[in-house]
């Protein structure tokens, strides 16, 4: 149990757990039980490993940056080797996937080679907006794997828009709240380069993004969707961003709060798109 525990610190499980649920995103309730869970349990699977490997390796690009051993583990010395858990890690990845669908298929490899692109060669995280751009299309990638057949759920896009536009908001609160490490370490993230007013304006837009794509999927109440998560997304969170986000502290905490309140709308707007199909 203690190696157990021990590799999930390599990993940095507790920063990425929340996102294992993302492949249910097509998860369709309508279709044979049995071939549904199946599917779903197959996506969980591969996000874990995929979340697994890109965070691992993340933590190995940035081992001679980072200054927060509770950030990065390989700061700690005796951290141990990390290519044999990146060898399996893949290796899993591209298996399960095989037995996949085609659309998981290209989602598991598009996750892939974006984790190296981000965090190694080029190392897209040191490219203003491509870092952000690259981590958005990452995750929203994730809610493909665990498609069920060769065909995608209708309206699964409006969710995807929805879900890319919430990551950007919590991607750059998250630049915010990191970006004197950033700067130590020689890292021009989105935040660095266009300053906090134009970053606001990005968070504002991006909020106002998911309210439109979310109430695409809300049917009868898409008004009511609109107004509630414009409000939330596309107004309070921009504004406490400008109003303090230069602090980093509270943007850390900021971060948390809006990935909380993210992972509710999103909840809210499966439910409401896919127990009304």
């Amino acid at each position: 149990m203690r190696g157990i525990r021990a590799w999930f610190g390599r990993v940095r499980l507790p920063r990425w757990l929340h996102f294992l649920p993302l492949p249910l995103a097509t998860f369709d309730p309508h279709a044979p039980r049995g071939a549904a869970v199946l599917a779903a349990v197959r996506g969980v699977a591969i996000a874990f490993t995929i979340l697994a490997y890109g965070y691992l390796l993340n933590s190995v690009a940035d081992r001679r940056t980072d200054r927060d051993a509770r950030k990065n583990p390989f700061i700690a010395p005796g951290a141990g080797e990390y290519q044999y858990s990146l060898t399996v890690l893949i290796a899993a990845s591209l298996l399960l996937a095989g037995l996949s669908p085609w659309p998981a298929r290209l989602a598991t490899l598009a996750c892939l080679v974006l984790g190296y692109l981000y965090s190694m060669g080029p190392r897209l995280k040191s490219i203003p907006i491509a870092s952000t751009l690259a981590n958005v299309c990452g995750f929203t990638a994730l809610l493909l794997v665990g498609v069920q057949g060769s065909s995608l759920p209708p309206l699964v896009g409006y969710l995807a828009l929805s879900f890319a536009a919430l990551l950007l908001q919590n991607q750059l609160i998250h630049e915010a709240a990191d970006r004197h490490e950033d700067q130590a370490g020689g890292v021009r993230t989105t935040w660095l380069t266009l300053g906090p007013s134009w970053t606001t304006v990005i968070v504002t837009l991006s909020g106002c993004g998911a309210a439109l794509a979310g109430s695409s999927l809300a049917g009868a109440r898409s008004v009511t969707v609109l107004a509630l998560v414009g409000a939330i997304f596309g107004v309070v969170f921009p504004f406490l961003l400008v109003s303090r986000g230069a602090e980093a502290n509270y943007a850390a905490r900021l971060r948390i709060v809006h990935r909380w309140c993210s992972a509710a709308c999103g909840a809210g707007l499966f439910t409401a798109w896919r127990w009304s199909t």
